[in-house]
């Protein structure tokens, strides 16, 4: 009899192994497969007699995966996109699906997409979840795995991820209403003030910005840092400092910020920010129409 050992596996069992095995941790493995706490805890046993492995062994508060669990991850993050397409049959309806769409991007772009992005879809695919988790420096691997579906981004996706440009974009000076500053900014001007900074990634900056300024052989006086947006623009709303942000955001946050944008220091570079996806998701149905949507939103943005 072909495939003998997949009748020892209970497959509802699969989503909640991949999850335990990725989480390292009952109680969100839980959440992540809508399971209570205690169901979780009677699948992983179930789980550990039919495998025949323990599969995640405690070491002090958390649990570590043994050889097989390791082994078994990297199975399953390759096996269950194809598994997910092959039970659905690459068909899909979005007035009637219920899928979840996880995208990872920054402040920004989820500021100024997401929100028409919702507007968008929201008679089309009323039952469709768009779910946004932050920027981070292992969003690739996030991908990779399958639990983020595409990332906005503002640097070039590494291989093998596939990207396309969605729209590009300017930096701007935001500074209070009653900042002396006035007109376009020279780079030596620039660097002599105060900043309230937007930081991202690893880096605790806007890394466009650094590497222009580093090519100048210049610095900011960076006196604020901020993972938010709003956080830095206000910021610079009640002081001398000035916040670089993105023109189309600080458009949208000038009336009710009380703060004036000028123009950037010409050194600065333009900003493009672009989709990417992984390889294996090319031809996925779901995935092609939320890409097409992004890119009717971000064409309506640009225009």
């Amino acid at each position: 009899m072909p495939f003998p050992h997949i009748r020892k596996l209970d497959l509802s069992l699969v989503w909640p192994l991949y999850a335990l095995l990725d989480e390292r941790h009952v109680t969100r493995a839980a959440h992540r497969c809508d399971m209570s706490q205690s169901a979780m805890s009677r699948a992983l046993g179930r789980l550990r007699s039919a495998l025949d492995d323990e599969l995640l062994v405690r070491s002090g508060a958390a649990y570590e995966r043994t050889p097989r669990g390791d082994q078994l991850l990297v199975d399953l993050q390759a096996l269950l996109p194809r598994l997910d397409a092959a039970v659905r049959g690459n068909r899909f309806d979005p007035a009637t699906s219920t899928d979840r769409l996880c995208i990872a991007t920054t402040d920004f772009a989820a500021s100024v997409l997401i929100p028409t992005l919702l507007e968008r879809i929201a008679g089309a695919a009323p039952s469709v979840r768009i779910e946004v988790v932050p920027w981070n420096d292992r969003v690739f691997n996030d991908i990779e795995a399958g639990r983020t579906h595409l990332a906005l981004i503002g640097v070039q996706a590494p291989e093998p991820f596939e990207s396309k440009p969605l729209f590009t974009d300017e930096f701007v000076c935001v500074v209070a209403e009653n900042n002396p500053l006035r007109a376009r900014l020279t780079l030596k001007r620039y660097v002599e003030h105060g900043h309230a900074v937007v930081t991202i990634g690893k880096h605790g900056g806007q890394p466009w910005i650094e590497r222009a300024l580093a090519a100048n052989g210049c610095e900011r006086r960076v006196e604020y840092r901020s993972p938010y947006q709003l956080s830095a623009i206000l910021a610079a709303s009640r002081t001398s400092m000035i916040c670089t942000t993105a023109r189309l955001l600080a458009k949208r946050l000038a009336p009710v910020a009380n703060v004036r944008l000028l123009a950037a220091p010409r050194e600065l570079p333009k900003i493009e920010y672009r989709m990417a996806w992984h390889p294996r998701l090319r031809d996925d149905a779901a995935h092609n129409w939320l890409r097409d949507q992004l890119m009717v939103v971000a064409q309506d943005l640009s225009a």
